[in-house]
């Protein structure tokens, strides 16, 4: 069960079998920077991103986080890096895309993650949309050097933003 989310950003633990395969390597390591942090149960917590970001075309709307998590390990072998998600809307459907951390001048995002957007919650002062079924996609296999098939589950997302005003 996904905790409380006490931080206004993007949470998620990206997949708990892939943090403790990194966690067992004798030199495997994370790392986060520039607005990722970690929270409980092993959930990184990217912020809200405050520089306006055009939406993409076809898209209803954009909720951009930023923050770097790094991977490391196999001496060198291993990289995995998380850096700055967007999640691109598009009616209920939702992807999340990341920096291409091969080629980010050629190939700036790459997507990651897909889901279904359920409607927001409101808690306070807040919005806050649980996301329980989260897949892998096809760009973001080469991310974990293909080890994941396509449609792979990854771990609940929750986002909170705060309020915006009417």
């Amino acid at each position: 069960m996904m905790t409380t989310p006490t931080l206004s950003g993007l949470r998620w633990a990206i997949k708990y079998s892939f943090l403790e395969y990194i966690s067992r390597m004798p030199d495997g390591k994370g790392s986060v920077s520039d607005g990722a942090r970690p929270a409980e149960r092993s959930e990184l917590v990217f912020e809200p991103d405050p520089t306006p970001h055009p939406v993409p075309e076809g898209a209803d709307r954009l909720l951009a986080f930023r923050g770097d998590v790094r991977f490391a390990g196999h001496y060198g072998m291993l990289f995995v890096r998380i850096c700055d998600p967007w999640v691109v809307l598009r009616g209920t459907q939702a992807e999340l895309t990341v920096v291409d951390p091969y080629k980010p001048e050629e190939d700036p995002r790459v997507r990651l993650v897909t889901f279904e957007l359920p409607e927001a919650s409101r808690e306070g002062e807040f919005e806050v949309w649980r996301i329980p079924d989260v897949r892998l996609a096809a760009e973001g296999c080469g991310l974990f050097n293909d080890v994941y098939p396509e449609g792979e589950p990854f771990e609940q997302i929750a986002i909170t933003l705060p309020v915006e005003a009417e």
